[in-house]
């Protein structure tokens, strides 16, 4: 054979790799074409759950309609609308147990000991004013903060009628103590009786000069704890003289509405969980605007709480499953 006969067509090779080159570069082309497109509808997809997630939330956190069927004001909406900033902070699970909205009864009993309660005895408080007596000075003790709103109140009372009847009876009493309610226990729980002239004692009632307490102690965060109406939300028959500490603006809420503490929480729970809905209330007694909201508790431990990322607000356990989160309008200002 001839070496003409086995020359290398080098025109033909040449051909044949130009078109090889040809092809990969378009289907390198047509690849990257593909994936940029798929990153394109991915990111879009992304963003439009985001963005309907955040919609959802904004919609229901200034939902207007309330179940209560009150009307909130513009100022309180605007708490709302500024609480899209917030932070979260951690509450450990015992927190559950404290606060000024824990609920003590029946079936769900104090968590906290003596030492827990941050009780003062009334007798040795320093600015105790003397428009009032005290059954058992010896030892009645009640939460540092109840002891001074009462004391407020008692001096306001005194002052409006001249009468120095009130006897605080009992406050914090261990659970099964004799004269003990459910709520005894909580240390923000207080009963009230009379002293009368001949030295014999009653209990008080919505009355004469003793009305001004019923209709004033809303203003200093109290609430009639067992009303005669509510024997069966409470579980226990009325009382006129057993008082509860739930603090501002929950008592005039619950006031307004005519609700006794289980029905209140009850709604907090079910129509003011955050994310859903917000309870927005200005409190006649203060004029600030409040934003109040329930928070489930994590049942394996620790829970993370929204709270504003600025200014004033206050975080209760609820004694069974979650935190009660009030917001004042200080907060986003």
């Amino acid at each position: 054979m001839s070496m003409q006969g086995r020359r290398i067509r080098w025109d033909r090779v040449i051909i044949v790799a130009v078109i090889l080159i040809a092809l990969i570069f378009a289907l390198g082309s047509c690849i990257s074409s593909c994936t940029r497109s798929l990153d394109k509808e991915d990111s879009s997809s992304q963003s439009g759950i985001l963005d309907s997630l955040s919609s959802r939330q904004e919609s229901s956190m200034l939902d207007s309609s309330t179940p209560d069927g009150s009307t909130p004001d513009s100022s309180a909406s605007s708490i709302a609308e500024n609480l899209s900033a917030y932070k979260e902070e951690i509450m450990n699970a015992d927190a559950i147990y404290r606060g000024n909205l824990v609920l003590v009864n029946g079936e769900n009993p104090s968590h906290l000991s003596e030492e827990e309660l941050d009780l003062v005895k009334l007798a040795t408080m320093a600015d105790r004013p003397d428009c009032y007596q005290i059954s058992y000075p010896a030892y009645t003790t009640v939460n540092s903060t109840v002891a001074a709103q009462f004391n407020r109140m008692i001096s306001a009372y005194y002052a409006a009628t001249g009468n120095k009847d009130i006897m605080f009876n009992y406050g914090y009493l261990a659970i099964g103590k004799e004269k003990s309610n459910p709520e005894s226990a909580s240390g923000l729980d207080i009963q009230l009786h009379l002293k009368k002239a001949d030295g014999s004692y009653d209990y008080i009632t919505d009355t004469g000069t003793y009305s001004w307490i019923y209709k004033n102690m809303a203003k200093y965060g109290f609430v009639l704890r067992y009303p005669t109406e509510k024997a069966e939300q409470t579980g226990e028959k009325g009382s006129t003289y057993s008082f509860r500490y739930v603090g501002l603006p929950h008592a005039a809420y619950m006031t307004e509405q005519n609700l006794c503490l289980e029905e209140y929480l009850d709604l907090l729970k079910n129509s003011y969980s955050y994310g859903t809905a917000m309870l927005e209330y200005t409190c006649p007694y203060d004029q600030k605007p409040y934003a109040i909201y329930y928070v489930p508790a994590s049942m394996s431990g620790s829970t993370s709480a929204p709270v504003p990322t600025t200014g004033t607000y206050e975080i209760s356990g609820n004694n069974v499953d979650g935190f009660i989160v009030t917001v004042a309008r200080s907060s986003v200002n």
